[in-house]
């Protein structure tokens, strides 16, 4: 049987077909379904870096994240970041040491979801190699002078994976002795406020 709908028409149903064909993607999108290979489905629907790694194990920080505490970029501070994750399954980033100190110590604080929530795992960047170091197993020099270290934020606890490369930091300075040597469990609500004390106002 021959068309005979006017070429106007059926180019207008073609227009309206591939519309509703475009429209109906786009909801699925929005549904958070999957977005193919550009990483996972966000609420929006929107694709995002694929941050899935292992709770127990530090992730690619997203470029679009920002710090828990101070809404910073923690991204452009590769040498300086920090992550952690709570036990009810949630990765926080931050910039800094401090920024992860502050939040480590009051997690309910920044985010009210994480009120009483138990941190699982903290990593930090060693400040002699810049890898990426387990913080539990580390050890932090509770730093007092911003100017001596470049690192984000002003003042901040300084992470090494090695005791003596701890010790040999706080050496150097005349003002530092052994009692600035911490333990991640030493973290306590007074270190969260000497570093970030605004946060908490």
């Amino acid at each position: 049987m021959t068309d005979t709908t006017p070429p106007s028409r059926l180019t207008r149903r073609r227009f309206v077909t591939a519309g509703l064909g475009a429209l109906t993607a786009g909801l699925a999108g929005c549904a958070g379904g999957p977005v193919g290979d550009g990483g996972t489905a966000t609420p929006t629907g929107t694709a995002a870096p694929d941050t899935d790694a292992a709770l127990s194990e530090p992730a690619t920080v997203p470029e679009d994240a920002e710090c828990g505490v101070c809404n910073m970029m923690p991204a452009k501070y590769p040498d300086y970041n920090a992550q952690l994750t709570v036990e009810a399954g949630d990765r926080v980033f931050f910039c800094s040491p401090g920024c992860m100190a502050a939040y480590y110590v009051d997690p309910g604080h920044f985010e009210a979801a994480h009120e009483g929530a138990t941190v699982a795992d903290v990593w930090v960047h060693d400040h002699e190699t810049t890898d990426l170091i387990d913080a539990e197993t580390g050890w932090f020099v509770r730093e007092t002078e911003a100017d001596r270290v470049p690192d984000p934020m002003g003042a901040n606890p300084v992470p090494f994976a090695a005791e003596g490369d701890a010790n040999a930091y706080i050496e150097t300075y005349d003002d530092l002795s052994a009692s600035a040597l911490l333990r991640l469990e030493d973290f306590d609500m007074e270190l969260a406020r000497f570093y970030r004390g605004r946060f908490f106002e």
